[in-house]
């Protein structure tokens, strides 16, 4: 799912209020988001326009009942919604392989942009060296002998526990 800077940052706030265990509703935290910051309004209201759709105006215990899944407790739907936003935020699932897709603006330099964070990728003596850009950050990632495994690292490193 492409999301805009908006996008990103107002499901990150209300993954943090679906954790924390302030509200259970992706669009009531949504909700509260937009109340807390109006900058955020119409991402919040893009949002909850996407997530009305793809449940097809059901309600997740709705979705989930009529999907198969059956009864839900408390817990587990937590984890369903923040497991849901993790996935609209670009979490892989797991053993996902994830493709990142690379500028290929120079034989020995490309940039890719994956969940929101911005990556260069050096070339030099047969190798990859990969920095994390963001917002002028230049963080280190590592040094690698191809695509796929500096992909693989870059993921780690924007999700650790994924």
């Amino acid at each position: 799912m492409a999301l805009t800077k908006d996008e990103r940052r107002a499901l990150e706030l209300a993954r943090e209020i679906i954790a924390m265990g302030k509200n259970q509703f992706v669009c009531n935290a949504l909700l509260e988001v937009s109340y807390a910051d109006v900058t955020l309004t119409n991402a919040t209201c893009a949002l909850e326009d996407y997530i009305g759709r793809a449940l097809q105006g059901f309600t997740l215990e709705e979705w989930q009942e009529e999907s198969g899944f059956g009864v839900r407790d408390a817990d587990q739907k937590r984890a369903d919604r923040l497991a849901w936003i993790d996935w609209m935020l670009g979490k892989p699932l797991p053993g996902e392989a994830v493709k990142l897709e690379w500028s290929g603006r120079t034989l020995c330099k490309d940039e890719a942009e994956y969940c929101g964070r911005t990556f260069v990728c050096y070339y030099a003596d047969g190798k990859l060296f990969v920095d994390e850009t963001t917002e002028g950050l230049n963080k280190y990632i590592g040094t690698f002998a191809s695509v796929e495994q500096a992909d693989a690292a870059i993921v780690a490193h924007v999700w650790p526990a994924a």
